[in-house]
């Protein structure tokens, strides 16, 4: 049985000015243009995907999410309250919104929890 590669080579013909642009961007953060360009297209089609992401671990201080569309565990790391991604090294891509949605209803779950233990003691 052949089992299809995990990744696949794709060539794209794009304007110099994009690309230039594209390699700023990535030196600037400190991963490859192929990362990145990878990193943006999957949030781009993150809108037309349900279930892009999983939860794989969460822990206090980081998150281990599942990728589905990347098939990657990509951690998020929470750093100064906002989380922050390892694999885009974005505090402000679809890894790092995916988070921070889970904090918020783990959060809110929290309170709720709390104000039901206090409606019970009265």
């Amino acid at each position: 049985m052949d089992e299809e590669p995990k990744r696949m080579l794709v060539k794209l013909k794009l304007p110099r000015k994009l690309v230039n642009r594209l390699d700023r961007i990535a030196r600037e953060r400190g991963i490859r243009r192929s990362r990145l360009i990878a990193s943006l297209l999957a949030d781009w089609v993150e809108y037309y995907v349900e279930d892009r992401f999983e939860p794989f671990s969460m822990r206090l201080d980081r998150v281990g999410v599942i990728d589905k569309l990347l098939g990657e565990i990509v951690v998020v790391r929470m750093i100064r309250g906002e989380p922050y991604c390892d694999y885009c090294k974005s505090f402000i891509c679809g890894h790092a919104r995916y988070v921070k949605k889970l904090y918020s209803r783990k959060k809110r779950k929290i309170l709720m929890d709390e104000a039901d233990l206090g409606d019970d003691s009265g």
